[in-house]
């Protein structure tokens, strides 16, 4: 055999061997029903009033936090009627409190192919209430930089929690949420539904 054909296979079967010791597979997904700290779980969470709860550092392990916010890195995205956009003006995005509940653009994405934008159907991917958008001009709010924003686990202080607010960073649904602050003009891209 000639010397660079056996350099060769001896350089491929040495890189085989050395994928094949490698543990390839991906870490688990971290669930939010092993993510609680100490004695933590929801309704634990949930039987504190609002404005008084504490942070989710708090109750829910880090690596689940971390996990959850990376799912916000290619963008964040909302749903909302485009008579608010009217009567609150387009300058700044958000509640007063300086917080803007979003969700992963990548599930907006997969939600509104689901539902084929239909409004009932998207009413109950969300948890909206039944009839709260019909007949209602939507708009899509998309944030391609949430982190800029500091994209966090809402606390369920936030204005914009209502009592279908869960602690954890997920919808009813199942659906990732989380809130970012006040949304500048130049930092977000509205476009109708």
């Amino acid at each position: 055999m000639n010397l660079s054909f056996t350099k060769s296979l001896l350089l491929v079967l040495l890189s085989v061997l050395g994928w094949s010791c490698v543990d390839h597979t991906m870490p688990p997904t971290p669930a939010l029903n092993t993510a609680w700290l100490d004695t933590w779980d929801a309704q634990k969470v949930l039987a504190i009033p609002k404005g008084k709860r504490p942070l989710p550092s708090t109750y829910l392990h880090g690596s689940y936090i971390s996990y959850q916010l990376s799912l916000f890195r290619s963008g964040a995205s909302y749903l909302v009627t485009k008579k608010a956009l009217d009567d609150y003006g387009r300058d700044t995005l958000g509640y007063p409190d300086n917080t803007q509940f979003v969700m992963a653009k990548q599930e907006m994405d997969a939600m509104l192919q689901k539902t084929a934008r239909n409004v009932a159907a998207i009413e109950i991917e969300l948890g909206i209430p039944a009839g709260s958008w019909q007949g209602k001009t939507l708009s899509r709010i998309d944030i391609s930089n949430p982190e800029a924003l500091h994209v966090r686990l809402p606390s369920g202080n936030e204005m914009g929690a209502n009592n279908l607010w869960l602690p954890g960073g997920k919808l009813p649904t199942g659906y990732s949420e989380a809130v970012i602050d006040r949304i500048p003009k130049d930092k977000y891209v509205e476009s109708p539904l």
